[in-house]
């Protein structure tokens, strides 16, 4: 059953308008409103399908009443009557895409055959969102899991969308933020203003899109990518679609860049330790316990942020404090190797010379090569 409401101040209007209903008694759920205000209210508090609305109303007349409400419903089917037959409430009445404009007194034929056109446009789309729902029960378990190859997936995706999936999956690997946006972008701009496109081909790539999403969010679980999922096959615009893939971008992005500041951070904190602790035992294990960051991790992201390994970066400091202990210091060359980290002076004096094309020693007494 679908609920109506009839907006208009005069009471037998109202009366007349419930008479003509009669047909349609086992498909609507009546309410009503005696002025603009009223109906606004009612409007809000329920979801209502259709609204027969006059144009003169107190507090807001049927224009201002539907400019304010088809935001939040935007698929209510709205048939405004009036008593004035003027050219300025109709054009009104057309760009908020009313269903049909009446003048009173209402012709009960007319009436009855826009109603009919106004359920079997209800019953159209209720049929159609019952294909999602059925598809969505048959097929969800797809969802749920890795993104089916081309051959094996319910729903066969172009070449070109699966390029942009690919783009997708690997910016978020990559952590790049960025990228990510641009090929999010492309992706619904590709489906924004296809005509005759199946619905149920958009939702499978779009809820194929959420699923990489959600998936890089820790919070997220498996039940809330199921009712996100479902949230998609019960949107009837795409724009809705849009917006909800645009608020876990943001989401996505967000997480990214807090990843990278701290990341950011953790790697001064481990240049600053190297700085102060060149001369003991510095593993990675060690230096990713020190910031709580996985070691393999640790290793990416210090290339990712400064150019060099971390052995390369623990050598330089190491062969930069020995170029200081050399010129400044009378300490002999093994104790030096020591006090850099070195225990094996051999070894110490091969990787000095391979680095600065001089020995110590050499270096020492000032015979560094040009």
């Amino acid at each position: 059953m679908y609920t109506l409401l009839i907006a208009d101040d005069e009471a037998d209007e109202r009366n007349l308008i419930r008479f003509l209903l009669n047909d349609f008694k086992d498909v609507f759920h009546i309410l009503e409103a005696p002025n603009g205000r009223d109906a606004l209210e009612l409007l809000t508090d329920n979801h209502v399908d259709v609204l027969l609305s006059d144009i003169q109303m107190p507090f807001l007349n049927g224009i201002e009443l539907v400019s304010q409400i088809k935001e939040n419903n935007p698929d209510i089917e709205v048939l405004f009557f009036s008593g004035y037959d003027d050219f300025s409430y109709v054009k009104a009445a057309l760009s908020l895409k009313a269903v049909n404009y009446i003048l009173k007194p209402v012709d009960p034929v007319e009436f009855h055959k826009l109603l009919t056109e106004i359920v079997e446009r209800l019953d159209s789309h209720k049929i159609e969102f019952s294909k999602s729902e059925k598809y969505i029960e048959t097929q969800f378990h797809d969802i749920v899991h890795e993104i089916p190859a081309e051959n094996t997936s319910p729903v066969s995706i172009d070449n070109t969308t699966n390029l942009l999936l690919h783009n997708i999956e690997t910016a978020i690997k990559m952590k790049q933020p960025e990228q990510l946006s641009v090929q999010i972008h492309s992706l619904l701009d590709k489906y924004a203003d296809i005509p005759n496109l199946s619905h149920i081909y958009i939702r499978h790539v779009c809820t194929t899109l959420l699923k990489m999403l959600l998936s890089t969010l820790p919070t997220q679980s498996d039940e809330d990518l199921q009712n996100v999922a479902k949230e998609v096959y019960c949107f009837r615009h795409f724009s809705d679609i849009v917006k909800l893939i645009e608020h876990y971008l943001s989401l996505v992005i967000n997480q990214f860049r807090q990843e990278q500041n701290a990341s950011n951070y953790a790697i001064y904190q481990v240049e600053q330790y190297i700085q102060m602790h060149y001369g003991e035992d510095l593993t990675l294990n060690t230096l990713a316990d020190l910031v709580y960051l996985n070691p393999n991790y640790l290793s990416n992201v210090f290339v990712q942020v400064t150019g060099c390994t971390l052995n390369k970066y623990i050598k330089q400091i190491r062969m930069e404090k020995a170029q200081e202990l050399l010129l400044n210091t009378n300490m002999k060359v093994t104790d030096i190797s020591q006090a850099i980290g070195y225990p094996n002076a051999s070894y110490f004096c091969k990787s000095f010379q391979k680095l600065f094309g001089t020995t110590p020693e050499q270096f020492r007494r000032g015979d560094q090569k040009s």
